[in-house]
C-alpha cells in the first residue's frame, strides 16, 4: 500500500502533499481548521520568497543585543525568559549556534535549500495562481557598519549562487523610487534581484483545488490531531478529536504544533514558537514594487497583487498565544513611520498573529524518526514559504526510497 497521511494543511503540508502525489502516493491531508492555511504562519506570513535572505536567527549580533531584547528596549524583538526545561534546553542550543562560524554555516545550509525551492516554485506557478511576482528584494541598512557586515555575508553567499549586490543610498533610490517616501534615513542596501513574492494562503487554497479536483487527494478539515498511535516502534494510526485513522505512514507538517504531537510518540523536537504579527491593506501608489526589509526596525513590506503585506516583531519566550493589541499597534505604528503613504492604514488592516516554528540553528527538520513510518517536515522558522517546495521534494524522495 502507498497510502500516506500529511498532518497539516499550511504551505509546508500542502507542498508535501503535492510532492508525495508526484511520487505516486495516495495522499490524505488532515488539518484542524476549516480549510488550508486558515491558521498558523501560512495565513499571514511576510509573503516574501526570500531565497537569498536566509540568515539564521542565532547570530553574534543577537547575543550582543540580548540585554536590550530581554529588557524590552527593542520594540521589534523581545525575549521573555522562561524556566521550563524545554525552553532552557532550546535556548542553550540556540546560544551554541550564535557563534560567527555557526551563523555562517547555518545560513549557507539554508541557502542551499532555498536555491532548490526557487525553480520548483516557478514550475508550480504555471499551474495555479497565487499573486506570484518576480520583483526582487531590497534589504535596507542604517549605517556603514551594518552595510559592511551585510556585504561580507553577501560575498559569502554569492560564492554559492546568491547573486546579491550592494547598493549605496542613491543607487537604491534609482532601483526603487518608492524609497523616496521612506520615513527614515538609510546608508545603503543589499539588492536580491531574484527574490520573489506571493500569497501563501492563496497558494494553499488553489493547490487544494488542483489536488482534490484533478488528482484525488483527500482532505479532512475540522479534524484536530491529538496523538500518534504506535505499536512496537511503528506507526499504526493517528487519533484526532473526531476519530482514529489507521495508517502506517504519516508526515508531521504542523508548524509550531509539531512538538506536542510528536511527543505523544516519544519524539522530542528542538522547536520553539516565536510569535510574530502582520497586517494586509490596499496598496497605494507610493507602495514599493520590490519587497523591502528594514533591518533596523525588523519589518518587511511586500506587494501581493493589489495589497500590501507588512510583517514583523519577534517575541521569544514562554508561549502566551493570544493576540496582544499593544504589540500589533507597535507594528502598525512602525509601518506608518517607515512608509507613511504606502498603504491604506486607516481602513481594515486584517490584523494577524501567529507562531514561527524556530529551531536552534534555523534549519528545517526533514526526515525519518525513530518511529517507523513517522516522517518530519517542520521547523522552518520564518522561511516556511520560501523553503516549502524544496523540503517537500526532499521529504517525498525519502519516503519513496523507504518503500
Amino acid at each position: 500500500m502507498r497510502d500516506i497521511l500529511v498532518l497539516g494543511a499550511g504551505v509546508v503540508g500542502m507542498a508535501t502533499a503535492y510532492a508525495l502525489l508526484r511520487q505516486g502516493f495516495s495522499v490524505t491531508v488532515i488539518d484542524a481548521a476549516a480549510g488550508p492555511a486558515e491558521a498558523g504562519a501560512s495565513f499571514g506570513n511576510g509573503a516574501q520568497l526570500s531565497y537569498f535572505y536566509t540568515d539564521a536567527m542565532a547570530s553574534p549580533s543577537l547575543v550582543t543585543n540580548l540585554p536590550k531584547y530581554m529588557l524590552g528596549l527593542d520594540p521589534a524583538f523581545r525575549i521573555r525568559p522562561g524556566l521550563s526545561p524545554a525552553f532552557i534546553a532550546w535556548g542553550l542550543k540556540f546560544l551554541l549556534n550564535s557563534t560567527q562560524y555557526a551563523f555562517e554555516r547555518n545560513t549557507l545550509d539554508i541557502l542551499k535549500v532555498a536555491l532548490e525551492s526557487r525553480p520548483a516554485m516557478r514550475e508550480i506557478a504555471k499551474q495555479i495562481n497565487f499573486d506570484y511576482s518576480k520583483t526582487g528584494k531590497i534589504t535596507l541598512y542604517p549605517d556603514d557598519h551594518s552595510l559592511n557586515k551585510a556585504k561580507a555575508l553577501a560575498d559569502l553567499k554569492n560564492q554559492f549562487g546568491a547573486q546579491q549586490t550592494i547598493l549605496l543610498r542613491d543607487h537604491a533610490l534609482e532601483k526603487e523610487p518608492a524609497l523616496k517616501e521612506y520615513g527614515h534615513d538609510f546608508f545603503g542596501a543589499v539588492w536580491s534581484p531574484y527574490d520573489e513574492a506571493g500569497d501563501s494562503r492563496l497558494f494553499c487554497i488553489n493547490l487544494q483545488e488542483l489536488l482534490e479536483r484533478d488528482h484525488g487527494v483527500k482532505f479532512r478539515f475540522g479534524s484536530r490531531v491529538r496523538r500518534l498511535l504506535t505499536r512496537s516502534g511503528a506507526l499504526v494510526g493517528v487519533e484526532t478529536d473526531r476519530d482514529r485513522i489507521e495508517c502506517s505512514r504519516a508526515v508531521v507538517a504542523l508548524g509550531a504544533s509539531a512538538t506536542a504531537i510528536t511527543r505523544t510518540a516519544g519524539i522530542r523536537l528542538p522547536i520553539w514558537p516565536v510569535q510574530g504579527y502582520s497586517f494586509t491593506v490596499p496598496a497605494l501608489a507610493a507602495a514599493p514594487i520590490a519587497s523591502i526589509t528594514d533591518t533596523a526596525r525588523k519589518t518587511v513590506f511586500c506587494r501581493i497583487g493589489d495589497r500590501l503585506r507588512v510583517a514583523g516583531l519577534a517575541d521569544i519566550g514562554e508561549v502566551e498565544g493570544g493576540f496582544r493589541e499593544e504589540r500589533f499597534n507597535c507594528l502598525l505604528e512602525t509601518a506608518k513611520g517607515i512608509f507613511p503613504r504606502a498603504g491604506n492604514y486607516g481602513g481594515d488592516v486584517n490584523a494577524w498573529t501567529g507562531f514561527r516554528p524556530v529551531t536552534p540553528d534555523s534549519k528545517p527538520i526533514v526526515g525519518k524518526t525513530k518511529v517507523q513510518g513517522v516522517y518530519l517536515n517542520c521547523g522552518h522558522g520564518s522561511l516556511g514559504w520560501t523553503l516549502s517546495m524544496a523540503t517537500a521534494n526532499r521529504l517525498a524522495d525519502l519516503v519513496q526510497r523507504d518503500c
